[in-house]
């Protein structure tokens, strides 16, 4: 792979005969007012040292573009793959610089009493704007016997047209949220001069400020990396190099540009426009999330995960079969790209849906609120998104069976991982697996399958000792993070009852029509974290923070906390409607034993509970 490096300022990146040109179907400009903030903050401490007399450099990051040539002219245009945020940001400041300087140039010009400095700053001004003009913002070349004005930077179609009015002066309508990201950027990047310029009365002063911004801060101290290739495929590589300050380009855009790069062709235009409004619904989620559900949708559709770096390429050759279409792209091919792009579209309405836990039917029907709950309780609490590629096919069955499979992955992922801390490479091979079993025959997939798979992997990496030692180990913690132990015994009082009527089959929760949520359940110690010394125990001090101390108030439980002793807290056990209290209940006194005793009871329980 051959990619050239630069390291230079903003001044020498522009002052090349090239251009440069955001893909016309590449992400929109996405700098918010937060980025814009960082960008004027670090442009004004280098023009502050400059002020000064000292010099401040200031790295922006890096610009990561193809070399195109272009047909009838020596002049080479960079296709801009990274970095197109910060690189229109400079260029809409260098406008900004221009409209400046013809406002103290109208204002020499209209004072007839004007002195002599405000003359030379006249002759700078006017030279300056030409300069900045044909530096940053045009370019003009000679085709035949003729010259041609071209910009110096092309945003996507979706933006360019408004860009180039802002760069004018122009007050162009803004008709998406790009736009309305660029207006604000311009706005304050002219209040940003305004601001630099106010102190100052004479207008040989303000020109001077404005020479120290061209001649010293964009020509010396603003830098960035400028990274290219001859080769598009192997710029698209190198994406991931830089970031565009916390706005990173995605998988996800780079597909829309590949794939509508396959479609730039006449006969399929309108295929090409539906499929650029698609891509902007399918990449409409946060870019973390859209790098998530495209491992997770690849994951689903063909059983393995593609390496982080490859993810593009693997789309390319895999669910879009690349290699299969011909260039000119017939309709029927551009038809199969827009295809899988709907397709893509939905998965990701649906990744959506299952990554906030929601439950993603439109009905109940055979199912409880308290199965539903299984579903945020796995992703939400557990964070077990490893699974979410089987999650995806398993919608394929009716709620019943889905919400069954849920509660079995519930039950493995706490074992198996939360506690049992397993590698979790081995149960992402298995969700994969079985993703393609029911994408294959869903009407006749059983789940009994899937809980007999990831049993076997329970006896192989979580046994039953190792799980019951390690549940038995459990503290609290004063520190805070308490959420596994405190979901552990909501779990073991939602199953506790069959578990007393013998434990016999699959784990079953008897009553679902109490649903016990997290947020509104307390871990409470049963002998007191705190008490008066004159109260306190000997004995059950050291053991106040063990798994057998501790148990849970429901919403509807009296208020059993505070430093009480246990002759009072079992009085609002006994009343308890949580069956877990009100065994605690059957005791007459807590001592240390106890502790020991219902330590060992509970992990017990557990082992039999946290079964698929």
């Amino acid at each position: 792979m051959t990619i050239e490096t630069a390291h230079q300022s903003i001044t020498v990146l522009f002052e090349q005969n090239q251009t440069f040109e955001v893909p016309k179907y590449q992400r929109e400009y996405a700098w918010d007012a937060d980025a814009i903030e960082d960008f004027v903050e670090d442009l004004g401490k280098c023009v502050s040292a400059r002020h000064q007399g000292e010099k401040r450099n200031h790295f922006f990051g890096g610009i990561v573009s193809a070399r195109l040539n272009v047909p009838g002219s020596s002049r080479p245009s960079y296709e801009v793959i990274d970095g197109q945020q910060r690189i229109s940001s400079f260029v809409m400041l260098a406008a900004a610089v221009v409209f400046s300087m013809k406002e103290i140039s109208a204002g020499i010009e209209d004072d007839e009493e004007s002195s002599e400095e405000d003359g030379k700053a006249l002759g700078y001004l006017q030279q300056t704007i030409a300069k900045i003009e044909s530096l940053y913002l045009t370019h003009r070349y000679a085709v035949g016997l003729e010259y041609k004005v071209v910009p110096k930077l092309t945003l996507s179609k979706a933006d360019n047209t408004f860009f180039q009015a802002i760069l004018t002066g122009g007050d162009p309508a803004t008709e998406r949220p790009s736009h309305e990201r660029i207006k604000f950027a311009w706005k304050r990047l002219k209040a940003f001069l305004s601001s630099e310029l106010e102190g100052e009365k004479t207008a040989s002063g303000q020109a001077t400020k404005l020479q120290y911004l061209i001649d010293h801060v964009l020509a010396e101290d603003c830098t960035v990396i400028f990274m290219w290739s001859d080769n598009r495929s192997e710029a698209y590589r190198i994406f991931q190099v830089l970031n565009d300050r916390g706005v990173s380009l995605t998988n996800g855009d780079l597909l829309r540009a590949r794939t509508l790069e396959l479609l730039d062709h006449a006969p399929v235009a309108a295929t090409q426009n539906e499929l650029a409004e698609r891509w902007d619904s399918t990449l409409a989620y946060p870019p973390t999330s859209i790098d998530d559900y495209l491992l997770w949708y690849f994951g689903s559709y063909e059983g393995y995960r593609p390496k982080q770096s490859d993810v593009t390429d693997s789309f390319m050759v895999v669910r879009f079969a690349e290699s299969s279409l011909s260039k000119p792209i017939t309709q029927t091919q551009a038809g199969k790209v827009l295809g899988e792009v709907k397709r893509l579209d939905d998965e990701f309405a649906l990744l959506n849906q299952l990554n906030n836990g929601e439950w993603p039917y439109i009905d109940q029907v055979g199912v409880t609120q308290w199965d539903v709950e299984r579903l945020n309780l796995l992703v939400g609490h557990l964070k077990h998104t490893n699974a979410m590629p089987l999650l995806m096919a398993l919608q394929l069955l009716e709620p019943k069976r889905f919400a069954e499979a849920v509660a079995s992955l519930e039950r493995f992922a706490f074992r198996y991982k939360t506690i049992g801390n397993a590698h979790i490479s081995p149960a992402t091979k298995l969700y994969h697996e079985h993703a393609l079993i029911i994408r294959k025959d869903p009407t006749s997939y059983k789940v009994g399958t899937l809980r007999a798979a990831l049993t076997e992997l329970i006896e192989k990496y979580a046994s039953g000792k190792r799980f019951s030692a390690a549940v038995s180990e459990l503290t609290y913690s004063i520190r805070g993070g308490n959420g596994h132990i405190r979901y552990l015994l909501i779990t073991i009082e939602d199953y506790l009852q069959w578990y007393d009527e013998g434990a016999k089959g699959a784990p079953v929760c008897k009553d679902k029509t109490r649903v016990l949520d997290i947020a509104n359940t307390t871990l409470e110690h049963i002998y007191p974290q705190k008490l008066d010394s004159k109260d306190s125990v000997a004995e059950l001090e050291p053991a106040k923070h063990f798994l057998g101390n501790l148990t849970i108030l429901g919403p509807d439980d009296n208020d059993a906390a505070g430093n009480k002793n246990f002759a009072e807290k079992r009085i609002a056990f006994e009343e308890s409607n949580l069956r877990i209290n009100r065994q605690i209940a059957k005791n007459k006194s807590w001592a240390k034993a106890d502790v020991d005793k219902r330590t060992t009871l509970l992990a017990e329980i557990a082992e039999k509970i946290f079964v698929p």
